[in-house]
């Protein structure tokens, strides 16, 4: 345990009392031993004064501790002062404890200047140098992309024109990228625009039908998985939300300053994110695993379990499923999507077993009830495709069968295929790849979720132990993407990448009309899959842009986010190696296809093989596969799991080029750029709140010492009014402290003569340096006896006897008793 400040203040307080009290005591103790029963009157004097000042009259009941016949106010006095005291002791030992250092913002934010913060981690080691090639855009070879131009040589032969020599400009227009830059701009300055956006990895390739003849191409590689760590970081040109899935774009930079204590501030930042929800087919896979030595591919008394999904059945289909939708902007729920492509899944499945009539409007026959097993062979037979110790995720319902093998009567007696269960991904996605290519058509991808095996037995779902049962659930998905701006409270304290920390992260709030105005092209003349359309932030209000969005045909809506266009099916490419760009050559415009990309492959997690990207279904690490387990115990951490596998993938694809005082060459490169443009970076104030270390108090801790405050002002008081009364002054006091000496008493007895209101310095050569005996039954002046002797005391020992046995000495006359005369 640590120490405080505070606590050894307060040790060090406690040390001096004790010693306070130990000092006193041990002194007089050890004194008396030196001293012998004569001494001058002003030793006798002196050493009173030592004796009795301390705290041995109380411990040894001597007279001057007895309360018998003392006045009240001289009984409360000495008490209360005692008291007093010991609370006054209690005070200097707590009143230290109540102090510590707080670190706390300044009150006003500081400006001071950003600069770039390279990352140290495996992404940054592996992110290269931003390309300066230009964003560049397909749309086929036969229509241009809006504001672009297409040059072709025809001629005429016969009947025909046939056209070669296809030319088109690839390049963006400068006016379409500035509404896109001013909109995310007029939302904030670190606020990032599609074309803000790059791949981390490219290569430069050549392109036969571009005016420029090469462009900035694609490529994909792992650079390393975040998936276990469950918190917000920190990547080259990323923040990545592997709590709730999601990526922000931001090119990091931080304060240009030492700053002992570190500082925040907040930036609005573009986000990314999955949306996702899935519902439990209530259907599961049963395997035991071989009595002997196995491998996890050859798997006995496969079967799957009806725990609901064939018995409770719903007997009609659901409108959903019956034809597609257009997906909009708002009304699509996507666990209800989720719940009707489930529905039929499970009623394709049941087809395949023959569990019931094929009549996809209605079920009349279900032969099932709940918990029923119905045997799938093993992997020999190849009527199912699944692997264990590992999840799959796929974008075709009915993968756990086999749907490419003749399987005869026994198995799939209606001829169930691939085509029956698509209809499930279509009911649920909506969009398809001849989708027009608008705001409407926003992207939502279906699939399943083949989750994690745990023991039936209760053992521990980790260990492989032969001839033992095992369940994997079934899940069903749909995923949104959606874009929105959220606020992030950064903290930064020290020097480097790692000081640089994400305290916060939130939506961003906005007053009643500043909504932000979200634009989306729409392209009639091309298919989504032709011609993506770019999306992106036109402004809090578009009114002085309307001439340039009408002749872009940009729709636009006022919301706090924007569901994302795209599409899914099984023909859209994976992000693995080259092949990350889904349409033809010549595009460079990752804002429009990487989360498409990313989700694609978020709903393709298989076993391991030979594939560029990292391992996501946990055959390769037991501690993922352990979290899948954990999370796959629901639907809800179903949908987790495809949210930060998305989050994964797309923090390993792209980056954010926008910063405090960055940007990139390409980002700004269009029709009228140059490619030699370099990257703008310029030294940007940013506010930032510094903090400090202040000295704070606890003021529980003060208690005793504000009540020996309260005291010592009452006394004060009290003191002060009797001044002023003339009850009380140094001159009595005086009186009383020479009244009260040992000496000024015996005095008398020494010389008669002697005035009691002498001066200290007269007395002390008068009287001070007689020499007087006192023992336990008599005093003595010279050795002779003065005033009443008391019977001699029993000794205690002979040492003692010998020690107050009075000498001899001649007959005096008795002394005449004392009348003390005070003349003060």
């Amino acid at each position: 345990m640590e120490l405080t400040v505070a606590e050894v203040s307060g040790l060090i307080a406690a040390g001096v009392f004790l010693l306070q009290v130990l000092i006193p005591l041990a002194i007089p103790w050890a004194l008396i031993a030196f001293l012998s029963n004569e001494n001058s009157i002003l030793t006798w004097t002196v050493l009173g004064r030592t004796l009795h000042s301390s705290l041995w009259p109380g411990i040894l009941s001597s007279s001057s501790a007895e309360t018998a016949g003392v006045p009240w106010r001289i009984y409360l006095t000495s008490w209360g002062q005692t008291i007093l005291l010991f609370v006054l002791s209690i005070a200097a030992i707590c009143s230290p404890l109540g102090l510590y250092s707080s670190i706390e913002p300044a009150e006003s934010s500081t400006e001071k200047p950003f600069y770039y913060v390279p990352d140290k981690s495996a992404f940054g080691y592996g992110t290269p140098s931003r390309s300066s090639g230009p964003f560049t855009r397909f749309c086929g070879l036969d229509v241009t992309c809006p504001g672009t131009t297409l040059n072709q040589t025809c001629e005429t032969k016969g009947l025909l024109e046939v056209c070669n020599n296809t030319v088109y400009e690839s390049r963006i227009p400068q006016d379409l990228m500035t509404i896109y830059h001013d909109g995310a701009a007029s939302i904030g300055p670190t606020v990032s625009s599609i074309f803000d956006i790059q791949y981390r990895m490219y290569r430069n390739s050549t392109d036969p039908y571009s005016v420029l003849s090469w462009y900035t191409k694609p490529d994909y590689r792992t650079m390393s998985t975040v998936l276990l760590e469950d918190k917000i970081k920190l990547v080259e040109g990323l923040i990545t939300d592997l709590q709730d899935g999601g990526i922000g774009f931001r090119n990091h930079t931080a304060p240009n300053a030492t700053l002992k204590y570190g500082a925040t501030w907040t930036e609005d930042i573009l986000f990314i994110e999955p949306e996702t929800e899935c519902v439990s087919l209530n259907l599961s896979i049963n395997a035991v695993t071989p009595p002997w030595n196995f491998n996890e591919r050859y798997l006995r008394n496969v079967s799957l379990m009806d725990e609901g999904g064939f018995s409770s059945l719903s007997r009609t289909a659901p409108a959903i499923a019956r034809t597609g939708t257009v997906n909009g902007q708002s009304g699509f729920d996507l666990r209800e999507r989720a719940s009707k492509a489930a529905r039929v899944n499970n009623y394709y499945t049941m087809l395949f077993l023959n569990l019931t009539d094929p009549d996809t409007e209605t079920i009349t026959r279900v032969d099932s009830t709940q918990g029923q097993r119905f045997d799938l062979g093993d992997a020999q037979s190849n009527n199912f495709t699944i692997a264990f110790s590992a999840i799959q995720t796929n974008i075709n319902f009915g993968s756990y069968f086999n749907l490419t093998t003749n399987h005869g009567e026994s198995f799939n007696p209606h001829n169930v295929t691939a085509i029956d269960f698509d209809t499930a991904s279509a009911a649920c996605g909506g969009t398809t790849s001849q989708s027009p290519s608008n705001i409407n058509s926003s992207l939502i991808a279906c699939g399943l979720v083949l989750g994690a095996a745990t023991r039936m037995d209760g053992g521990d779902d980790l260990i492989l132990d032969p001839d033992t049962r095992w369940r994997i659930p079934l899940y069903s998905c749909a995923t949104a993407m959606k874009a929105s701006v959220k606020t992030v409270e950064f903290q930064y304290n020290g020097t480097a990448f790692d000081a640089l920390k994400v305290r916060s992260l939130k939506p961003k709030k906005y007053d009643g009309g500043s909504l932000p105005v979200w634009g989306v092209e729409s392209l009639p003349r091309q298919s989504i899959d032709t011609a993506p359309p770019m999306w992106g932030i036109i402004g809090p209000n578009t009114t002085t842009a309307e001439s340039t969005l009408d002749h872009y045909n940009i729709s636009s809506i006022a919301a706090e986010s924007l569901y994302l266009p795209g599409y899914m099916d099984q023909n859209y490419p994976l992000l693995r190696g080259l092949n990350s760009v889904p349409s033809g050559t010549g595009q460079n415009l990752p804002g429009v296809e990487f989360y498409n990309q990313a989700l694609m492959t978020a709903y393709t997690i298989n076993a391991p093989g030979f594939n560029p990207e990292a391992d996501y279904s946990g055959a390769r690490s037991l501690a993922l596969y352990a979290k899948w387990q954990r999370l796959l115990q629901s639907a809800d951490g179903a949908a987790s799991i495809i949210n930060l596998v998305w989050t994964d993938i797309a923090t390993n694809a792209v980056v954010g080029t926008k910063g405090w005082g960055l940007d990139s060459a390409a980002s700004s490169l269009s029709l009228s750029s140059t490619v030699d443009s370099a990257p703008v970076s310029s030294t940007t104030n940013v506010p930032v709140t510094v903090y400090g270390s202040h000295i704070r108090y606890q003021i529980p801790y003060a208690v005793p010492a504000f009540i020996t405050l309260a005291v010592t002002t009452v006394i004060l008081g009290l003191l002060i009014a009797l001044l002023i009364m003339r009850r009380t002054g140094l001159k009595r006091l005086r009186m009383f402290l020479e009244s009260t000496t040992i000496g000024r008493v015996l005095s008398p007895f020494v010389r008669p003569d002697d005035t009691p209101d002498a001066h200290s310095k007269d007395w002390v050569k008068s009287v001070g340096q007689q020499k007087v005996k006192i023992t336990a039954d008599s005093i003595a002046v010279d050795s002779v006896p003065v005033g009443h002797q008391r019977p001699a005391l029993e000794p205690e020992d002979e040492s003692e006897a010998e020690a107050v046995e009075p000498p001899e000495r001649p007959e005096v006359e008795a002394t005449k008793p004392l009348t003390f005369v005070n003349h003060l």
